[in-house]
């Protein structure tokens, strides 16, 4: 076992975030990834987010006709499809 993961007698256990180098409680990181803390991974994912939002609005707005296409054609497909019942049909338990 690395010694990072070796607690001292009478002292929490520790670990070393390898993104941002400090190091931080066990709570301070999530079970995967284990490697970097949970600031650093909901930092990453915010930023992931906002790219993929970003590159959303470009591509929407480069091809403005089709997607208004295929939007319309997705509003009439779920349309035409018929209603579901909640709670799973007649065959649920």
């Amino acid at each position: 076992m690395p010694a990072q993961h070796i607690a001292a007698a009478g002292r929490e256990q520790r670990r070393r975030c390898s993104r941002c180098q400090v190091e931080k409680p066990l709570y301070g990181f999530y079970r995967n990834p284990a490697s970097i803390c949970k600031q650093c991974h909901n930092a990453a994912t915010g930023l992931n987010s906002a790219v993929r939002r970003a590159a959303i609005a470009l591509l929407v707005g480069a091809h403005r006709d089709e997607y208004r296409r295929l939007l319309t054609a997705e509003r009439a497909r779920r349309l035409n499809q018929p209603e579901t019942t909640a709670g799973g049909g007649p065959d649920a338990a």
